[in-house]
């Protein structure tokens, strides 16, 4: 597994996360050299000062979480202050809902606007969509949508629903995104040799909800 802490992100987005829970991955973060921690946006103002402004780990936060419904308005002010309080990467939740919306093309500029926030402060976004609901033409679409629109990086899911892993489907997803942007998989329940194949193929952030049993092992 050593060789896969560098691309891998800890989740702590469930809604019982304790804080010990969050130190313990904090520690796993910093000692075994992983790419970062994501926490809920309440955490980040503590858990930047815990990480320091120098530590090379990449601390997110969630924007429009779990489901995306906010108004834009709302996203950019979740967006301003998640940046303010020292997040140094933001993912922001497509409105699912809207994803099936004939108007759904007014989420690139929804994203559009949240990226000139992010960049302004040289920070970057990931734009987040629950691919196992989507057709091929719709992802295809919102893929589109999310690069034109300058994301830095497109994330397959939230994290909040059970689906099982699926290595054929996971690669897929990295296999339909452009070369010049990045890709986060949700990675729960994929094996070590899995994860190297995701690497394989280019994909850049592997996140894995905290406790997780492959760090068990």
């Amino acid at each position: 597994m050593n060789h896969l802490f560098p691309y891998i992100e800890l989740a702590l987005l469930h809604p019982d996360v304790t804080l010990n829970e969050q130190y313990s991955a904090l520690d796993d973060v910093t000692q075994l050299g992983m790419a970062g921690l994501t926490v809920a946006p309440f955490w980040v103002k503590k858990f930047r000062r815990e990480l320091g402004d120098t530590h090379p780990a990449v601390l997110a936060t969630v924007v429009g979480y779990p489901y995306g419904y906010q108004r834009t308005e709302a996203k950019q002010t979740e967006v301003e202050w998640a940046l303010n309080d020292g997040a140094s990467e933001v993912e922001i939740v497509l409105n699912t809902s809207a994803l099936f919306s004939p108007s759904a093309d007014w989420l690139k500029i929804e994203v559009a606007k949240l990226v000139k926030l992010a960049h302004a402060r040289e920070k970057f976004l990931t734009v987040i969509m629950e691919s196992a609901l989507l057709t091929p033409d719709q992802q295809k679409h919102l893929i589109k949508l999310s690069v034109d629109a300058g994301a830095d990086f497109i994330k397959n899911a939230t994290g909040i629903r059970n689906d099982s892993f699926s290595l054929e489907v996971a690669l897929q997803f990295r296999q339909a995104i452009p070369k010049s942007v990045g890709v986060k998989i949700i990675a729960d329940g994929a094996i070590s040799d899995q994860l190297d194949a995701l690497i394989a193929a280019g994909v850049e952030r592997l996140t894995l909800r905290y406790p997780s049993p492959l760090l068990e092992d």
